[in-house]
């Protein structure tokens, strides 16, 4: 199984969710001979929580 996580400011559509899938099946195929009925692909999204401005992640300042 693979899991993609994908970190952005807008949702994928279902159209980019198909291609990642895709992409990723092409990869595992072609570099490590992974076979398409061997291979489960999941794209995950995750929710990005917009920050007032000024404000910083992860410490001081």
């Amino acid at each position: 199984m693979l899991e993609i996580l994908v970190s952005r400011g807008v949702p994928l559509t279902l159209e980019e969710r198909e291609v990642l899938r895709r992409e990723a099946e092409a990869i595992f195929q072609e570099v490590l001979g992974t076979s398409p009925e061997r291979l489960r692909v999941l794209v995950l999204e995750e929710a990005v929580q917009p920050q007032p401005l000024g404000e910083c992640r992860g410490g001081e300042g």
